[in-house]
């Protein structure tokens, strides 16, 4: 009896550690300093670059941003004026997104993009 305890506590132990899907997280409101010395637009296009992300200029102060590791794909949406970006999802692949949950990489993705636009913004 013991043992299939045991055994119940391993198998259960063992499924809930390959869960990887988290909340899908987007980023509002990140605040852009006023004394930036290059346009905003330059620095989330730098952004994008130096972390792997396509970036592909929208219209009205947007621009969609894509990243393809192995064969996962994301696509965010980034928005900006003088003040604040915003880093929202668009689409993916192989990343199981479903009813606002994602593979937990997507998020750690984003908030290293997003890192990499505030670097850029500050320089």
């Amino acid at each position: 009896m013991k043992s299939l305890k045991l055994l119940f506590l391993l198998l259960s132990t063992l499924s809930l550690s390959a869960c990887t899907s988290v909340k899908l997280a987007n980023l509002t409101q990140e605040p852009i300093p006023s004394n930036s010395s290059q346009s905003i637009e330059t620095a989330i296009i730098n952004g994008c670059k130096a972390k792997g992300w396509t970036p592909v200029k929208g219209d009205n102060n947007t621009i969609d941003a894509y990243i393809t590791v192995r064969s996962h794909k994301a696509h965010v949406r980034i928005s900006y004026n003088e003040h604040v970006y915003n880093i929202d999802y668009v689409d993916s692949a192989n990343l199981d997104y479903n009813d606002g949950e994602i593979h937990r990489n997507y998020n750690k993705w984003v908030h290293k993009l997003s890192a990499s636009i505030r670097q850029q913004i500050n320089n």
